[in-house]
């Protein structure tokens, strides 16, 4: 197997920059009406085209590291997506317990920045979060509690991220309850009104107006819905409101008031 230097990825990237310039000619003359023939990918051997896709790989996990703050948080992102993505081909139990374990997760690493002490004994963080140790953050409720006080996230907010630990406790500790249906979780998900507008979009249509016309179109970023996964529903409501904080959370810093974590 022949080996892909460095210096033959470098040239690989300036075909593909070639390739991108000439295709965007191609369209810009037949957009006018002309004639233009058909720009030709570059040819490459298999081991060049697996060693570009790994470079490419590489590098695109690179600048997520970089815009996520660090590896450490890059790998949480990663896994946090992977759980969810599989909770979702699971039953409503591991639904409600995944996205609320993602969102204590979130409401963790955005208290932490408010700690410098973080970074000179990261221990003592620790054992503020950790149930086996009785640390005082080691709870939900205690951390929807500080984020509140610390003024990440507002009374709206903290309403609903107790509203949704609530839900997560009534699948978590009553085998009966298997579905957002059950009587007792849907009293609670019709008390989710702060985070209504994520559903239903900033207007009155909004994104109601979109799921009505056609519930199978791909109209949130990148999953899309299948038919089952109508935002309207109870597990669809439920579903949002969790969704809806895990980036403002992510995104939040000391000293900056986020809007949709202080939305009414």
């Amino acid at each position: 197997m022949t080996k892909v230097t460095a210096a033959r990825l470098v040239e690989m990237d300036d075909e593909i920059a070639r390739l991108q310039a000439a295709l965007l000619k191609h369209a810009e003359r037949l957009a006018r009406g002309e004639e233009s023939e058909q720009p030709q990918p570059p040819i490459w051997s298999i081991e060049e085209q697996r060693a570009w896709s790994e470079a490419l790989q590489a590098k695109v996990r690179n600048a997520m590291i970089v815009a996520w703050g660090g590896e450490a948080a890059y790998d949480a992102v990663v896994s946090q997506g992977e759980a969810m993505r599989q909770a979702r081909r699971e039953a409503d139990r591991s639904i409600a317990i995944v996205h609320v374990t993602v969102v204590e997760e979130l409401l963790r690493s955005a208290i932490e920045r408010y700690f410098p002490g973080r970074h000179s004994d990261p221990e003592i963080i620790d054992r503020l979060f950790d149930p086996m140790r009785y640390g005082p953050l080691n709870t939900f409720t205690a951390r929807v509690d500080i984020a509140f006080a610390l003024g990440i996230v507002g009374s709206g907010a903290r309403k609903a991220l107790k509203l949704i630990a609530e839900i997560r406790n009534k699948f978590a500790h009553k085998l009966e309850i298997h579905s957002f249906d059950h009587p007792d979780v849907t009293k609670l998900i019709d008390k989710l009104k702060y985070i209504d507008f994520a559903i239903t979009g900033p207007d009155a249509e909004g994104l109601m107006h979109l799921w009505n016309r056609s519930p199978n179109s791909e109209v949130t970023s990148g999953s899309g819905w299948r038919a089952s996964d109508n935002p309207f529903d109870h597990r669809g409501k439920f579903e949002k409101t969790c969704g809806f904080p895990q980036h403002s959370l992510r995104t939040s810093v000391p000293g900056s008031t986020h809007p949709d974590l202080h939305q009414k």
